[in-house]
This record gives structure tokens, C-alpha cells and sequence, in this order.
């Protein structure tokens, strides 16, 4: 499946001989227009390996200014094609296996526990005050 930018829909891909917009580069960039937020995430990732220093102050503003001028996503590849990609920190996610067991059951069992108590209690008030032993 693959979203289709024109129509704003999920299709199933189906590789075609030409596709409007790709260019036959020697990696596969496309010449279709970009947004802001593809500059903004141009200009973050700049940052980032400005901060790994992997970029001098003056690439940084370089490149940050030629990712504001970019029109297209060629434009765009260009600026960050000999830097390497960043690593995507996710936190650790939880198994099943490996979270913490539910007190469900252990409430449970307290709260029948409890309630045969408070039972066993009226019980024995009730049979006391039948029996006339109660007020002695």
C-alpha cells in the first residue's frame, strides 16, 4: 500500500516504468514540491549533527539556509546526502512477559476475606442478642 499525494488516499503500490515526479538519479529522489514542516525537519536533523559536530558553525548556516530555499525534496536530499542518518532513540517498550503481574486477585481475596469476617461478626451479634446473652 501507498499513499497517494494527489488524491489523499491509500493504494495498493504497483511499480510503474516512470512516476511522475522521480527523477532517475542515482538514488532515488523526487522532484515534488515540500512544506515547512520538511524544512523544519531538515533544519533539526542539520542541528543535531552540528551537535555531534559533524558540521562547522558556517555548513550549519549554510545548509540551514539553503533548506530554507529548498523547493523541492532533491534540494533537499542534496543538503544532507554525506551526512550519516541518525539513529531514532525510542524508549524501551514493555512486554507482556515483563510487566508487573495485576493485584486483582489478591484484592479480591481480601475483600471476601473481609466480608466473611464482618459476616462471621453479625452472625455471632445476631445469635447473642436471640439468645438473651447479650445484654448480661
Amino acid at each position: 500500500m501507498r499513499y497517494d499525494v494527489r488524491t489523499g488516499s491509500m493504494e495498493p503500490f504497483e511499480p510503474q516504468p516512470h512516476v511522475p515526479g522521480w527523477t532517475e538519479l542515482g538514488r532515488a529522489g523526487y522532484d515534488l514540491r515540500i512544506g515547512d514542516a520538511e524544512r523544519d525537519v531538515t533544519i533539526a536533523k542539520l542541528r543535531e549533527h552540528f551537535a555531534a559536530g559533524r558540521l562547522t558553525l558556517e555548513e550549519l548556516t549554510e545548509r540551514i539556509d539553503g533548506a530554507l530555499a529548498a523547493k523541492t525534496q532533491g534540494q533537499i536530499d542534496a543538503l544532507i546526502a554525506d551526512l550519516p542518518r541518525l539513529r531514532v532513540h525510542w524508549p524501551p517498550a514493555v512486554r507482556a512477559a515483563e510487566a508487573e503481574p495485576s493485584d486483582t486477585g489478591r484484592y479480591l481475596v481480601l475483600m471476601l476475606l473481609l466480608f466473611a469476617i464482618a459476616a462471621w461478626l453479625l452472625m455471632m451479634a445476631f445469635m447473642a442478642y436471640r439468645t438473651g446473652t447479650y445484654g448480661q
